[in-house]
């Protein structure tokens, strides 16, 4: 008797330059690498960041992160100048890191993960995320800083803006962040 299944269908699902990736591997990368973003159960996937509203979708619960005075390890949010400004406003001289980001940008949600440790790992710096589509007030503020790209950062200091790049890559957001800081924000 031979089994049912056949090799495509049950063992390939990534062919990447003579790697294969199995049904099995996947599940596995995804749970070890997404492990701050998302945690996998048998029936659904949870979105689990520490906030409080949630929204059902797909079998899956999501956390909406976006909200006045919520925030995920030290990052603070603004969804618009005037709570920008506020928020900038209680640093004083300190460093403000800026990400900015859309709901649907994938890459953002790739390197939000990064700025929260980065956020825990310096807490003299302040951190600020901001949703560029949340509202049109938000959409103001892009269109104001001249926003064109997402992942975007800014860096602030007094005030003025220090520093900017954009991009999904951990490093040298890292880099940047930690090159911007004083010795006593180290």
């Amino acid at each position: 008797h031979r089994p049912t299944h056949t090799r495509a269908r049950d063992a390939t699902v990534h062919d990447d330059a003579r790697r294969r990736t199995t049904t099995c591997d996947v599940r596995a990368m995804m749970t070890m690498t997404t492990t701050m973003t998302m945690t996998m159960t048998t029936s659904k996937a949870v979105y689990a960041p520490k906030m409080t509203r949630t929204r059902r979708v797909n079998n899956r619960t999501l956390v909406i992160r976006a909200g006045a005075g919520e925030t995920d390890g030290n990052v603070k949010f603004a969804n618009n100048k005037a709570e920008f400004e506020a928020v900038s406003a209680t640093a004083g001289a300190g460093l403000v890191a800026v990400q900015i980001s859309t709901k649907t940008c994938g890459p953002c949600k790739v390197i939000y993960p990064t700025f929260v440790g980065l956020s825990n790992e310096l807490p003299k710096v302040t951190f600020v995320k901001i949703m560029g589509d949340t509202d049109l007030e938000s959409r103001a503020l892009m269109k104001e800083w001249g926003v064109r790209v997402v992942p975007l950062f800014f860096l602030f200091r007094n005030g003025e803006k220090v520093g900017e790049w954009s991009g999904a890559k951990a490093d040298v957001l890292r880099e940047n962040v930690l090159a911007a800081c004083n010795a006593d924000e180290k």
